[in-house]
């Protein structure tokens, strides 16, 4: 039997990845630039800015690496292939950030050596890294939104072409989990970076040192905020909770507005990460209702709920032994019956 192949990266996929290793070559040489310049001012906020662009650095290179894991194709071990790599990259970018804002404490209470804060140099340097990490993150911010194709300003959400657009649109919004990661550390750094500028005028108007340490902790505060938003979000994945946009109460309703559908036993709802998401439902079904229930239902939630993976298991009511029809990973379904009835859509 073949091995799998690998899956390619879809053209959202591909932007995504690119914006990534663009912002990846922007952050990394501004870092040497801005830490030797924190290092030359004695300013503590902009090395404390620079710190963060540091994990910047680190945590781009996980969601770069973190995305192409995803694409990886299952294996028997790994049956839905590598997709919770981007919720784990998610939650160890977190770590980092956490990691930074420790270092940025710990700098900002040490001792004072020579000179205090050279507002002459750290005015520019706090300009320049404003300028670039809100670049970075309208990047990544447009990478999320799938903003880079020739319509203009206008167009970047859909445009109204049918169900298929609505649930593109709808999975997108989970998908983004691993490069919303990205974006918050940029986000977080441009904040850092304006702290810093705010800073660095209000010394050169002769404001007190103290300040810069004050200042140190703001951006403390603003990073470790983004980084336990960030591992909520990570954590409900790797916990298997329903998505926001999915929830099972919705699901449940669209199945039972079918009439041949009786009533609704158990639903499952989960994302496998990065968009991936699943659903695994036993319907009951009645007794006139056609044996190809579970194909239809599947293709009707995957095309307006925009879901990768839809299991659908059938028992049909009056019947003396319980038929089952299943759709898609038949192996969600349980296999205690005689009759197996399956059928596969594209």
């Amino acid at each position: 039997m073949p091995e799998p192949k690998n899956k390619s990266l879809t053209p959202q996929e591909a932007m995504q990845a690119r914006r990534l290793f663009i912002v990846l070559c922007i952050v990394g040489p501004f870092f040497v630039i801005e830490y030797a310049a924190g290092v030359m001012a004695n300013g503590r906020v902009i090395r404390a800015d620079a710190i963060h662009l540091l994990m910047d650095c680190a945590g781009l290179s996980i969601s770069l690496l973190a995305m192409h894991l995803a694409r990886r194709a299952p294996t028997s071990r790994f049956t839905f292939g590598l997709r919770r790599a981007e919720p784990l990259a998610a939650l160890f970018n977190a770590l980092l950030v956490l990691v930074a804002a420790f270092e940025i404490a710990r700098d900002a209470l040490g001792t004072d050596h020579g000179d205090g804060p050279r507002a002459s140099i750290m005015l520019p340097v706090s300009i320049a890294a404003l300028f670039v990490n809100g670049a970075c993150a309208w990047l990544l911010h447009g990478a999320m939104h799938g903003h880079e194709h020739g319509h203009g300003p206008g167009h970047g959400h859909g445009h109204g072409h049918g169900a298929h657009d609505v649930a593109g649109e709808v999975a997108q919004v989970g998908h983004t989990l691993n490069l919303r990661g990205a974006w918050l550390h940029l986000m977080g750094d441009a904040l850092a970076s304006l702290t810093a500028l705010v800073t660095s005028i209000s010394l050169y108007f002769g404001a007190p040192r103290v300040l810069d340490r004050v200042a140190s902790f703001v951006v403390v505060a603003i990073i470790v905020i983004g980084a336990l938003r960030l591992t909520r979000d990570a954590l409900v994945v790797l916990l298997e909770a329903a998505p926001v946009h999915l929830q099972a109460d919705t699901i449940r309703k669209k199945i039972l507005a079918s009439e041949d559908v009786a009533d609704v036993r158990r639903i499952h709802v989960w994302t496998l990460g990065a968009g991936h998401d699943a659903i695994v439902a036993t319907i009951v079904a009645v007794p006139s209702a056609c044996r190809g229930l579970a194909g239809a239902l599947s293709s009707k939630l995957k095309r307006e709920f925009g879901v990768e993976h839809v299991t659908i298991q059938v028992d049909y009511l009056q019947e003396t032994h319980a038929s089952h029809d299943h759709h898609d990973h038949s192996e969600h379904g349980e296999h205690a019956h005689d009759h197996h009835d399956h059928s596969h859509d594209g």
